[in-house]
């Protein structure tokens, strides 16, 4: 029988703690540490003054520190998750002189689960452990304490991998509150289902709640010391475009949880249109889209090399499958039909795909083609020459229908009735089964294109000039028009974006019609008149993408 795996090598005789046994990997390892009558006299607000933190060796010599966290009464737990099988060592550090320089052992021991996330293959996802491919299938339960455990067996029904929620901040921290959180977390993650933690509400909640920096630090300490040994992913704000100086806060709150969170989850912002205005602070690991019109994720996935997940309101099937086949992952909404339909793809090497009439394509260009038809009719794809099974899939149910074998180039075919939505699938299995064979994650690289920005070239233009001065809060025509009339210009989609350099705001969407006025807010600038910098950004049927500034002075 194996013996004990703590091994407590006392710095100060009559220490005493409550040592977890051998842990599986990706499971938590919590110690517990008790102050006795003196230190908690000595220490009467322990999350105020109590320092307790250990260095944590892994079997691969990976090191970090994790830091214990008060949980009520005279109760500190340090708590940490084995990612490799083996002795993992600590070293404590203490103001308590009874835990200062112990250390202590434990053994991660083998098991099942697949790991935290990570990206992959630019736009995707794989387990740490595993290293297998993840699909990320999210769904929305904003209050973990009122829902009932019916609202998640129904999400977990449908085939979602993620679910989203709000914990709001508050300090000093309540460990009752928490402790209610993480039993819940840990119950979904045990399920296979990952939490996505959006970490304060709308509109300054995390500022009035956390007015200062050095709160800001000891709330996130706290949190992360409780939370990151978990499998969840971080989103900083809800509707960060309602936060003063949002860039700014974002970048220091997305460092200080890089610096806390040793196991590196995913970050980002929960947007009303996008957070792309942060990928250059470099704390981001992927972009929140609104998926809602799909121009957004289909014109910032071609634009950037991170992974894109898309949120909304609206839970139709359209904005749902429209989001996917611009290239996001589905953030919410999530369905037992999509599920079961990027299931049976190699979802992790799909990239959008052009070459297709009346239709939204992915495909991994000769091996796999999935068209979602929104308008039943006629569909056509241009495909490398090959056989393929062929199927049409009920969108809002996941039926198939398969169709005979087809061999050939040009793939044309019509909806099997026009009462619906349907997915065309064009697949080789006998390919794709081959190369699940062999351990490779990525099968084809992926480029990023270069944005035409040589005005010459552009196949649109705008009324709006440079150094024209606008009215803040009225609306602003920009009237964009074709000047070069194509095939691929029939189809355009557009992003209209903002900020104020000078500002720390970050760049907003304001719209994705060319022909809509837009309005730009006072607020996006502490003192007016401000130079206000506006570019837009178009995209034609064949993915490819024009940008066009414009410098303008925002007047009050």
């Amino acid at each position: 029988m194996r013996a004990l795996s703590i091994l407590l090598f006392l710095a100060v005789a009559g220490a005493a703690q409550n040592p977890c046994p051998d842990t599986l990997v990706f499971s938590t390892c919590d110690i517990s540490f008790e102050l006795d009558a003196a230190e908690s006299a000595a220490h009467p607000d322990p999350w105020r003054t109590v320092q307790l933190s250990a260095e944590v060796k892994s079997p691969r010599f990976r090191t970090f520190i994790a830091h214990a966290f008060w949980d009520g009464g005279r109760k500190l737990v340090l708590r940490v998750t084995p990612t490799d099988d083996g002795l993992w060592e600590l070293k404590l550090s203490s103001n308590i002189a009874r835990f200062d320089k112990l250390n202590l052992s434990f053994q991660g021991l083998p098991g099942e689960l697949p790991g935290f996330l990570e990206r992959a293959n630019v736009h995707h996802w794989r387990y740490t452990g595993s290293r297998q491919p993840h699909l990320w299938l999210g769904a929305e339960v904003w209050d973990f304490r009122s829902a009932a455990e019916e609202s998640f067996a129904a999400i977990k029904a449908q085939g979602a991998t993620h679910i989203r929620t709000l914990l709001e901040p508050a300090w000093p921290p309540d460990p009752a509150r928490f402790a209610a959180f993480e039993k819940r977390v840990q119950t979904l993650n045990s399920d296979g289902i990952v939490v996505d933690i959006v970490l304060a509400g709308p509109g300054g909640a995390l500022l009035r709640a956390l007015p200062d920096w050095n709160t800001r630090e000891r709330y996130f300490r706290y949190l992360l010391s409780r939370l990151a040994p978990l499998n969840v992913t971080w989103e900083i704000v809800k509707d960060w475009e309602t936060y003063p100086q949002a860039r700014g806060l974002l970048k220091d709150l997305g460092a200080l949880i890089q610096k806390l969170d040793p196991y590196s989850h995913p970050r980002s912002a929960y947007p009303l249109s996008s957070t792309s205005a942060f990928v250059k602070d470099g704390w981001m690991t992927h972009l929140l889209v609104n998926g809602e019109d799909p121009a957004i994720p289909a014109i910032e996935h071609q634009l950037h090399g991170l992974p894109l997940v898309s949120i909304g309101k609206r839970q139709s099937l359209r904005t749902l499958y429209s989001a996917t086949f611009a290239g996001s992952y589905p953030g919410y909404g999530a369905t037992r039909a999509l599920a079961s339909l990027l299931g049976k793809t190699r979802y992790w090497d799909l990239q959008p795909y052009f070459d297709v009439s009346n239709g939204r394509c992915l495909a991994l260009i000769g091996t796999e083609y999935l068209v979602y038809v929104d308008r039943p009719g006629i569909v056509e794809v241009e495909v490398e020459k090959h056989g393929y099974d062929a199927a049409w899939v009920d969108a809002a149910t996941g039926e198939r229908t398969p169709l005979k074998e087809f061999k050939g180039e040009h793939f044309i075919a019509e909806t099997p009735s026009k009462d619906r939505e349907w997915i065309l699938h064009l697949s080789r299995e006998g390919r794709k089964e081959g190369m699940l064979k062999s351990y490779k994650f990525e099968s084809t690289p992926v480029f990023l294109q270069e944005v035409e920005v040589d005005p010459k070239r552009l196949p649109f233009s705008t009324t709006l000039k440079d150094n024209a001065n606008l009215k803040a809060g009225s609306p602003v025509s920009l009237s964009l028009n074709i000047t070069r009339d194509t095939r691929a210009t029939r189809f355009m989609q557009y992003l209209v974006t903002a900020d104020v350099p000078t500002e720390m705001q970050g760049m907003q969407v304001f719209s994705t019609n060319g022909q809509t006025p837009v309005v730009f807010p006072a607020a996006l600038a502490a003192r007016l008149p401000a130079v206000l910098s506006i570019r837009i950004l178009a995209m034609n049927s064949n993915g490819k993408l024009y940008s066009l500034d414009r410098i303008v002075r925002l007047e009050p």
